[in-house]
C-alpha cells in the first residue's frame, strides 16, 4: 500500500503549536514542520510537566524488525492505528511496508481517509445505517479506497446489505471478513455452523464478497500466557479449517485473507497461519499488531512474545514533578489518570532527574506507583532513592492505548532528550 498522502501530511505540519498542546512552551506561532529545527530540549526548552515523550530510537529499532520479521515469515502487517491515532506513525508504517492499516470503528476510518489511507479493516461490526453509508460514499468519491468489513452473523450481512442497498451508489462489492470468535469472550460467530452461516450470506449478497476470516487471538481466556496458549491455537487452527471449507464450497472470490494478530501472540499467529493454503491458493496472513511500534513497560513487557520481550524497545514515557513529600516514603507526582493508563497496571517509576545537588540521573530502584487520582500519583518510593520536592520522576507505561489517547501532541526526543520531530493524535 501507497503511504499517506504527503500533501495532507505536510499541511498538518503546517499547524501552529501553541496552548492547545499540554506540556508544550509558548513558541511564538512557530509550527510543527519548524520544531525539530529549534534543537530544543526536553528539560531546558520551556517544557511544562506532565509530560508525554516518544522515543526516536526505540521508534526506528520497532519498526524496522516489526517490518522484518513479517517479510521473513511471509505475512503481512495491517498495524491496529487505534493505538496512536497518529497519521505521521501510520504513515511511516506504511513506509516500511505495512500491507495496509486498521481501525476499531468508522470514526477512526475517517480520520485516516482524510489522510489519504486505502486499504483498511475495520475490525468490528459495522451495523449502523450512518456508517455504512458513509462507506458507500467514500468507495465512490475515492475509488482507491478499499475497506474490509466484518461479519459474525446473518443479522450483520443483512444490516450490511440493506445499508449499502439504500445507498444507491455504484461501487464494486464490498469485503467481508468472517469473524470467528471464543466463548465467553466478546464478538465473532461461535460454531463452525455459525461461521458457514455467515459465509454463505456474504457469498450470496449481491453488495458483498466474502474475502476470507478474521479473530483475535487476544480475547482467549487466561491468567497467564501459558494457560491461553493450548485456547489460542485451537483457535487459530479452526480458523485455518474454516478458510478451508469455504474454499471447498468456492465462496471466496479473487482474494484470500486470513487475519488475527495482536501485540501479545503473534507468534503463534505465524506458527499456525502462516504459509497456509486454500484451494490451491496462498492465502494472504494479515497481522494486526498495533502496539509493537510503542511496545511498553508493562502489559506487553510481559506478555509480548519472547523474541519480542528481547527485541522490541519501550518507546513512550511520561515525566511528572515531585510534588509534595508529605509522609515517609511517599511522594506525590504530578501525572494521573488525565495522563498516563491505568487500566492494565499502573506506571512504572524508571529513573529520578534530580533538580538539586547531587544533579543527575538517578534509577528508582524499587519505587512504584501504588495510586492514581485524576491529577496526581501517589509512589511508594524506594528508602535507598533520594527523591526531593522539585525532582522529576520519569514513568514508563502499561498498555500505551490509553496513553496515547490523553495527548494531542506528543514529543519525539533523542538519546540527549533534544525534540526531534512531535506526533500529533486524533481521538
Amino acid at each position: 500500500m501507497a503511504s499517506l498522502s504527503a500533501s495532507a501530511l505536510e499541511q498538518l505540519r503546517q499547524e501552529p503549536i501553541d496552548w492547545r498542546f499540554k506540556g508544550f512552551p509558548d513558541l511564538g506561532g512557530r509550527t510543527l514542520a519548524e520544531l525539530p529545527g529549534l534543537g530544543l530540549n526536553l528539560r531546558t526548552g520551556g517544557f511544562s510537566l506532565p509530560i508525554a515523550t516518544l522515543r526516536a530510537s526505540a521508534l526506528e529499532h520497532n519498526l524496522a524488525w516489526m517490518a522484518a520479521l513479517v517479510a521473513e515469515r511471509g505475512a503481512q502487517l495491517a498495524p491496529h492505528a487505534k493505538t496512536t491515532m497518529s497519521p505521521q506513525l501510520v504513515d511511516r508504517q506504511l513506509a516500511a511496508g505495512a500491507w495496509g492499516i486498521t481501525v476499531a470503528n468508522v470514526s477512526q476510518a475517517r480520520v485516516f481517509t482524510e489522510f489519504g489511507a486505502e486499504r483498511i479493516i475495520i475490525a468490528n461490526e459495522v451495523i449502523d445505517a450512518v456508517d455504512i453509508a458513509w462507506i458507500a460514499r467514500t468507495a465512490e468519491t475515492q475509488p482507491s479506497f478499499r475497506p474490509y468489513l466484518l461479519a459474525d452473523s446473518i443479522a450483520s450481512v443483512r444490516l450490511l446489505e440493506d445499508g449499502l442497498a439504500a445507498a444507491g451508489t455504484e461501487i464494486p462489492p464490498i469485503p467481508v471478513l468472517v469473524e470467528l470468535g471464543t466463548p465467553g469472550a466478546r464478538a465473532g460467530a461461535r460454531t463452525p455452523d455459525q461461521v458457514l452461516e455467515v459465509a454463505d450470506a456474504v457469498a450470496a449478497s449481491p453488495h458483498l464478497r466474502l474475502a476470507g476470516l478474521e479473530g483475535f487471538e487476544g480475547a482467549v481466556p487466561g491468567a497467564r500466557r501459558v494457560d491461553r496458549e493450548p485456547g489460542i491455537r485451537a483457535l487459530l487452527r479452526s480458523a485455518a479449517d474454516a478458510l478451508r471449507e469455504f474454499g471447498r464450497r468456492d465462496l471466496l472470490g479473487d482474494e484470500v485473507l486470513v487475519s488475527f494478530g495482536g501485540s501479545a501472540y503473534f507468534d503463534l499467529v505465524l506458527d499456525e497461519l502462516a504459509g497456509l493454503r486454500v484451494a490451491d491458493r496462498d492465502a494472504t496472513l494479515v497481522l494486526r499488531s498495533g502496539c509493537s511500534l510503542i511496545h511498553d513497560h508493562g502489559l506487553y513487557a510481559e506478555t509480548a512474545p519472547a523474541a519480542a520481550r528481547g527485541a522490541l524497545r519501550p518507546a513512550l514515557e511520561v515525566r511528572g514533578s515531585v510534588l509534595s513529600r508529605p509522609e515517609p516514603g511517599l511522594a506525590i507526582v504530578g501525572f494521573g489518570r488525565r495522563d498516563v493508563s491505568s487500566d492494565a497496571g499502573l506506571p512504572i517509576p524508571l529513573r529520578v532527574l534530580r533538580s538539586c545537588e547531587p544533579a543527575g540521573d538517578v534509577p528508582a530502584g524499587s519505587s512504584r506507583v501504588v495510586a492514581l487520582n485524576d491529577q496526581h500519583a501517589f509512589v511508594e518510593v524506594d528508602p535507598t532513592v533520594a527523591v526531593e520536592v522539585g525532582d522529576t520522576l520519569v514513568a514508563g507505561i502499561s498498555h500505551p492505548c490509553t496513553t496515547f489517547d490523553r495527548w494531542r501532541l506528543i514529543p519525539v526526543i533523542d538519546e540527549h532528550d533534544t525534540v526531534v520531530d512531535a506526533i500529533r493524535t486524533f481521538f
